[in-house]
């Protein structure tokens, strides 16, 4: 695809990804809040290391359709990240 659609792409990919996980994942954790709790912490860490893995391997790429790509992975960290810290705040962002 062209560098203008695989901007489009990562964008809608980004908003069904974080509508999946708001409907579907956010559901299915356990009622157990020590259960639920080891869950919540395990998916913010991976959050955590997608960010960052997608920030590092995104500054060293010089072709613009990685460099979107790599850029997307990270934003999608962020949002995982406002899903799972389970507040209004982190919710609405």
């Amino acid at each position: 695809a062209p560098t203008a659609g695989s901007v489009i792409l990562a964008g809608v990919l980004l908003k069904m990804g974080t509508y999946g996980f708001l409907r579907f994942s956010l559901p299915l954790l356990p009622a157990n809040p020590a259960m639920r709790g080891k869950i919540v912490n395990i998916l913010i860490a991976l959050s955590l290391i997608g960010i960052v893995y997608g920030a590092v391997v995104c500054l060293m790429q010089k072709d613009m359709k990685r460099l979107i790509a790599y850029s997307s992975v990270s934003h999608l960290g962020f949002c995982t990240l406002g899903i799972f810290a389970l507040t209004p705040h982190g919710l609405s962002g």
